[in-house]
């Protein structure tokens, strides 16, 4: 994951746009829900095999969706009706963003004979399987008392730059498929094994009364 470091010095520097965001009277929810839309024609563009564009639309669209928390810090409008919001919508924009992969056509089964007989199709729904259930994982528990944070391998931020990257890698390589399809399944495969780690730590923190 990446480190409390990374994520303080991120915030050292974003902090400033989220006031600016802020003074001119933009509010977090606003943020939020533009960030969805914006998901939501970057997958578009994504299913249209539009690459570039997808891209860079998915990169303004993550800027959004860490934006919201920034401007909630300045202006001191935090709530909990718009952490709900922001939860409910990323997980409307990790289903749209992988529904466009699996529609586009371009996720093929490995090329390794011995997993080839697993679709494009399995690995791309097994990759939003594992990003729903890391982030329920986390809910639940701290639902319970047992705090998550930093706990498993992988989480939402990772999961969007290792996916933007592989598009990008295989958009100049000529061969988005393959690299595309190798980007998925790893994917799958850290998103499941990170909710398995998280249902681990909850099962020995956990107390019962």
């Amino acid at each position: 994951m990446l480190s409390k470091t990374l994520k303080t010095t991120a915030g050292k520097v974003l902090d400033p746009l989220g006031k600016f965001l802020g003074s001119i009277g933009i509010r977090p929810n606003h943020i939020t829900i533009m960030g969805l839309i914006l998901t939501f024609y970057a997958s578009w563009l994504l299913y249209d095999q539009n690459v570039y564009y997808a891209f860079s639309v998915g990169l303004i669209a993550c800027l959004f969706d860490g934006a919201d928390g920034l401007v909630a810090r300045a202006t001191k409008t935090t709530s909990i009706r718009g952490g709900y919001l922001d939860a409910t919508l990323d997980r409307y924009a990790d289903c749209i963003a992988f529904s466009a992969l699996v529609l586009c056509n371009w996720v093929e089964p490995l090329p390794i004979e011995s997993l080839d007989f697993i679709s494009g199709q399995v690995w791309a729904m097994a990759a939003m399987v594992g990003a729903f259930q890391t982030s329920y994982c986390r809910a639940a528990a701290e639902r319970l008392g047992v705090s998550q944070e930093g706990v498993g391998l992988i989480e939402r931020p990772e999961r969007w730059f290792i996916l933007g990257m592989g598009l990008l890698v295989g958009e100049l390589m000529g061969d988005v498929e393959t690299i595309i399809t190798i980007v998925v399944a790893i994917l799958a495969i850290l998103g499941n094994l990170t909710a398995l780690q998280r249902m681990q730590h909850f099962w020995n923190e956990a107390k019962d009364e």
